[in-house]
């Protein structure tokens, strides 16, 4: 053959054999298709780096936590005990108002123109009660007139907290002179006579009357006296 023949028969052979292989691949496409279709699988395309999406959160409220149901690591793997109901405190013991109290003048002493009493307060109601310290006290006349008064006080003995169960007693020891001083009259008696005192107990502002029989105070109405005690 001449060299144009071969040239035109060379490339009707490669235009058939292309068309032959273009043929079998779709002859393979086909047969491969209607074997998925026979097995009911779909061929899609390969997903590029699709990441799963996350998982759907609840919107519903959670519960809280009880007590019970908290983690041992905050309590550091113990359980915390429940707090105990606190306990009933005793009644306390008031002090003794002067409502709850009489009062007397007892165990007069004289000496070289010394005078010494106890002034006694009694816990006349039903109910105990507490003294501390030092009291008051106004003298006056059997008119109700003041007469004068200067309550001094003594360190011997000094306060101390007195529980008085009712019935109970304690006194304030007293002290003053029957010796005129320099003022006072020489020839009669050196202050008027007392007939009573008005009595106020420790941190008490009413007083309680206490009939005054040891008769008059000189030295102005000088009186020195203890804190209350037993």
């Amino acid at each position: 053959m001449t060299p144009n023949r071969l040239r035109i028969f060379g490339s009707r052979t490669l235009q058939a054999s292309g068309a032959l292989l273009i043929a079998g691949l779709m002859a393979g496409c086909g047969a491969q298709s209607a074997q998925n279709a026979q097995t009911g699988q779909v061929i899609t395309a390969p997903e590029q780096n699709v990441q799963p999406a996350p998982p759907a959160t609840s919107t519903a409220a959670k519960p809280d936590l009880q007590a019970s149901e908290a983690p041992e690591a905050a309590t550091g793997g113990r359980a915390t005990p429940a707090s105990s109901p606190a306990r009933a405190q005793p009644n306390k013991v008031e002090r003794c108002h002067t409502s709850m109290l009489t009062g007397s003048v007892q165990n007069s002493e004289a000496g070289a123109g010394q005078r010494y009493a106890e002034l006694v307060l009694r816990n006349s109601s039903n109910e105990t009660c507490t003294l501390y310290g030092y009291g008051g006290m106004q003298l006056v006349d059997g008119s109700g007139q003041a007469v004068p008064t200067k309550m001094e006080r003594t360190p011997n003995p000094g306060p101390g907290l007195i529980t008085l169960a009712p019935g109970e007693s304690a006194s304030a020891t007293l002290h003053w002179t029957a010796v005129p001083h320099e003022g006072e009259p020489m020839d009669g008696p050196c202050q008027p006579t007392p007939a009573r005192a008005q009595v106020i107990p420790p941190d008490e502002t009413d007083a309680l009357s206490v009939t005054w029989n040891v008769g008059p105070v000189c030295g102005f109405g000088t009186i020195n006296g203890s804190a209350y005690h037993r």
